[in-house]
């Protein structure tokens, strides 16, 4: 069994986009690559194979390494909920909301096993592991609970790489620190130093004594790079102001599935948050976008309280307006759960009953109504209500039925779809512009960054590992 592990010296450092590369790489020169991550926290996920949910950005590097995503890639995701609490999802299946205090007893109980079989299973089926760690591998306060790091590495005593973020500054600082206080330093073999804008070589006297202190190989300076490529938290989805968009999104304070925004960004499309603080913006929108939610009901009572929705009322009619999962479920009439009815936005004839039963599913549908028709797209749903259409025109059609709510005159649809935007019809009618091909894009842009990684760092040591040939 080979597993490299690409830890960090802090969460953005790159682990994500460098564990990618090295997965695009390695299946590039014929080797069987599964992507891992033992513990995800992201708001961003999607369903594979299976009606399985992983963290999208696992999604993301098994498509880089040219194999099918499964629910072994990621076993145990946390999606925050807020008050200390986040949804626990374990291979793929909500285990319900927990508190910080239940779910580090479930990690204490269940987290080491299920790791090390979902490794166990992969290890059988791919010839090398490539398992992406998260935040940092030195957070002593939460060593005795830390399953995303160097323990993954720890129960094969499997090499590890150290990536560091130049950009923030101190790299050589925050790499020596974090290799003088991580359990296990013996196990990183390697350092990669992320992120350089500039002259590599003003590194060299750096690099120098780095090795000597470490005793760690660095094996490269990975230049700065702008990707198009999605994001593995709302992190990374904070973005200047777009000049000129006429697209708006509303960023109430659970806002998640921040990837159905991606191809307004890959397009060049672009589009600006709005807020309490500038609601106003409305006004100048020819788009408005209320995307998922977290906690619809706390989301719904933000947009009532800080006057987004008597902008939205306002330029109803004028401007479109999407509704996507939960920001569907605001547009309707009415939310119901556990015997507590809460009134909607009321500009769709929808209502919405919430089930303990959580709706995990890839959807086969087409965009079917009299504004849009286009051919059969896969999409995928991951939301707990379960939205009724009450007299309004469906937007889609699935092979579960109709599906979703149109508003002709006002231009106000919504679906539970997510994915929704890279539909061509969908895309085109909403924005004005071609999205192109959406799998084509990834493609390009997979190819790119592990391109400028291959460039970068020397792969000899690496490939000696996975052959099998360093003692």
């Amino acid at each position: 069994m080979k597993m490299i592990q690409v830890l960090g010296t802090s969460s953005g450092s790159g682990k994500t986009t460098i564990a990618m590369a090295i997965t695009r790489i390695l299946s590039g020169m014929g080797y069987r690559v599964a992507p891992f991550k033992a513990v995800n926290m992201s708001l961003n996920s999607v369903i594979v194979e299976g009606e399985y949910e992983i963290a999208r950005a696992q999604w993301l590097q098994a498509k880089a390494a040219n194999t099918v995503p499964t629910r072994f890639m990621n076993p145990i995701l946390l999606k925050p909920e807020g008050m200390g609490a986040s949804q626990v999802i374990l291979f793929g299946k909500s285990l319900g909301k927990k508190s910080v205090g239940e779910y580090y007893e479930f990690i204490k109980k269940e987290g080491g096993r299920a790791i090390r079989s979902a490794i166990d299973r992969m290890a059988g089926e791919h010839d090398v592991i490539v398992a992406e760690g998260a935040g940092s591998p030195a957070e002593i306060n939460l060593l005795d609970r830390d399953l995303a790091n160097i323990y993954v590495s720890s129960i094969y005593n499997t090499p590890a790489m150290l990536v560091g973020d130049i950009e923030r500054g101190g790299v050589f600082a925050s790499i020596y620190g974090t290799i003088s206080l991580m359990p296990r330093p013996d196990l990183v073999r390697w350092l990669v130093i992320n992120k350089m804008r500039g002259d590599a070589s003003m590194l060299d006297a750096g690099i120098v004594k780095l090795q000597d202190l470490t005793g760690k190989k660095v094996i490269g300076v990975v230049p700065y790079s702008e990707n198009r490529l999605p994001g593995e938290d709302s992190f990374d989805y904070d973005h200047p102001r777009s000049k000129g968009s006429k697209i708006v999104v509303i960023r109430y304070p659970f806002m998640e599935n921040y990837s159905d925004l991606d191809p307004l960004i890959y397009t060049d499309t672009g589009y600006n948050y709005v807020t309490a603080e500038n609601a106003s913006d409305i006004s100048e929108a020819d788009l408005i976008i209320l995307p998922g939610s977290k906690n619809v009901f706390a989301d719904l009572e933000y947009v009532r309280r800080s006057g987004i929705f008597m902008k939205i009322l306002e330029n109803a009619g004028r401007a479109k307006i999407l509704g996507i999962c939960g920001g569907y479920q605001m547009l309707g009439q009415r939310i119901t759960m556990d015997g507590v009815s809460v009134e909607g936005l009321g500009l769709l004839r929808a209502q919405t009953h919430y089930e303990k039963m959580k709706t995990t599913r890839s959807v086969r549908y087409r965009v079917h109504n009299s504004l849009m028709d286009g051919p059969w797209e896969e999409g995928y749903e991951i939301h707990y209500g379960m939205v009724s259409n009450l007299g309004d025109e469906h937007m889609n059609e699935t092979t579960y039925g109709p599906e979703g709510n149109l508003d002709r005159d006002r231009m106000i649809f919504g679906t539970n779809i997510h994915g929704i935007l890279e539909n061509r019809s969908v895309f085109r009618f909403m924005t004005g512009s071609d999205i192109g091909d959406p799998e084509e894009h990834l493609r390009k842009e997979i190819d790119r960054f592990a391109t400028v990684v291959r460039n970068s760092i020397d792969l000899e040591d690496i490939l000696s590992y996975v052959d099998g040939k360093d003692h």
